[in-house]
């Protein structure tokens, strides 16, 4: 599905001219540059749309009295997690360990890892953590439930755990049906010192067996009656099961409004993209993340060539059977970003001609996955550069 959005050249309102380098030491010392001055490739930040589109999902859960816990792997970016704290969220989701310590160093005292962490490493890393900051991590294993209970034992510290449930994705947690094994775990937990059974936690998103003959609103809502039958299920056989966690960005809102849901996590909804556009949950004009390119060769006929790869987009597209195969579409409709090496990216254009030099805005299929290759991301409003932020937690894998 093609995204359309107005073009560069016609926000900045300004004709092309060389691009010159935006740099900190510019916006430190308060420069409105604009988007001509922008070196390429660029990964651009829509700050009216970040704060918007925050507002919004926020309240959307709230209103439902439901806790909101934004997963920060979408942004990688304390500013970003800042305004998600101040807005009402909880704290945050970290998909690893350190990622976590990132963001407790930025002073946010509340963190999740939602990964089931495994190595003697990244159990003490999240022991030292909780010596600061409130810390739970998701297991689905004895093994990783033990080797946390050692950690925070030798820390002097106690950790949350909450324990994770596979309601169709395939990728980690305990499966539904084997509600023995979740009881025989959740036992296990409450006698492990140094943790605290908190409850239940799931992932299911929009990749699961059934997900296409469902909306957002139908999958919110079966993901999270499916998980409060199973807590109520746990407590009446004397669990103590006070979290019960859910959602995504697309499936967040219907869900929140379901009796016993306590926790929604989502993270694209601070930017959206191609992928969100395309299931439904956002429209054009939700788009906060873009990335800016200039055409380098412009030498054949209903194509052009880009100064940014899968170094900067990623490899991420549609799945296969989707009505389009394209990595990124520009914000005009007009050109669409098919294929890709290192350092190039190929546009097939739409009834239109560019020439050598002329700058192109993309929406990425995956916002997230372009973040987590960028160093920066330049901020605008209004046609001009108002901050650039760095992409902390950049390459933290571990």
């Amino acid at each position: 599905m093609p995204v359309e959005i107005t073009s560069v050249d016609e926000h900045s309102g300004a004709a092309f001219r060389a691009p010159g380098h935006v740099t900190v030491a510019d916006v430190a010392s308060h420069q409105k540059l604009a988007f001509e001055d922008i070196a390429t490739p660029a990964v651009l930040v829509d700050l009216d749309r970040v704060e918007r589109n925050v507002k919004r999902f926020h309240a959307a859960i709230a209103g439902d009295g439901v806790a909101l816990r934004p997963h920060a792997k979408t942004h990688k970016t304390p500013e970003i997690a800042a305004l998600q704290l101040e807005s009402g969220a909880i704290g945050l989701a970290l998909a690893k360990a350190s990622e976590a310590e990132v963001f407790c160093e930025a002073g946010c005292s509340d963190l999740v890892v939602a990964y089931p962490l495994i190595g003697s490493d990244k159990w003490q890393r999240v022991a030292a953590l909780a010596k600061t900051a409130k810390v739970s991590v998701n297991v689905e294993s004895e093994a990783g439930a033990r080797g946390l209970s050692d950690a925070a034992r030798a820390a002097g510290v106690t950790l949350g755990v909450q324990i994770e449930i596979d309601t169709g994705l395939g990728r980690c947690g305990f499966p539904l049906d084997d509600v023995a094994e979740i009881e025989r775990l959740a036992r296990a937990l409450q006698r492990l010192p140094g943790l605290t059974l908190e409850g239940i936690t799931t992932f299911r998103g929009r990749s699961f067996g059934g997900a296409a003959e469902m909306t957002n609103a139908e999958a919110g809502r079966s993901e999270a009656a499916i998980m409060v039958e199973l807590a109520d299920r746990l407590r009446e056989n004397g669990l103590p099961i006070e979290r019960v966690t859910v959602g995504s960005t697309a499936t967040g809102p219907s869900a929140a409004k379901v009796d016993g849901i306590t926790e929604v996590r989502a993270g694209a909804y601070v930017f959206y993209d191609g992928a969100h556009v395309s299931g439904g949950s956002a429209t054009f004009d939700d788009v906060a993340l873009t990335v800016l390119c200039t055409v380098v060769s412009a030498k054949r006929s209903g194509s052009a060539t880009v100064d940014a790869g899968s170094k900067t987009f990623s490899s991420a597209q549609p799945p296969p059977g989707s009505d389009s195969s394209a990595f990124a579409a520009s914000i005009d409709g007009l050109a669409t970003l098919m294929q890709l090496s290192e350092e190039h990216g190929v546009a097939a254009l739409r009834e239109c001609a560019v020439e050598v030099g002329q700058r192109l805005r993309f929406v990425p299929y995956r916002a997230s996955a372009v973040v987590g290759l960028a160093n920066e991301l330049v901020c605008v409003r209004a046609g001009r550069v108002e901050d650039i932020w760095s992409v902390r937690a950049r390459g933290k894998q571990t």
